[in-house]
């Protein structure tokens, strides 16, 4: 595997996670036409966010300015 810097992690995450809220709200939409489609895409990013959320803590260490995975991952009220 490709030794990928904190920082470029980090940006994947949050972008993964846009995708991810993206696709739920399209689920949550009553004129959505590809739900099992929709659906299929949705896990995998859930599960890429999974492997992601897995290297992210790996390399960030204690005391780190990067901040917690789980800031990363806030959803926008």
């Amino acid at each position: 595997m490709a030794d990928l810097k904190l920082s470029t992690i980090l940006v994947s995450i949050q972008s993964v996670q846009k995708q991810i809220e993206y696709f739920e709200g399209l689920l949550a939409s009553e004129t959505v036409k590809d739900k099992d489609d929709i659906q299929e895409l949705l896990l995998s990013y859930d599960q890429a966010a999974e492997n992601l959320k897995e290297v992210y803590i790996s390399k960030r260490s204690s005391g780190s300015n990067y901040p917690e995975y789980e800031s990363l991952i806030k959803k926008n009220l």
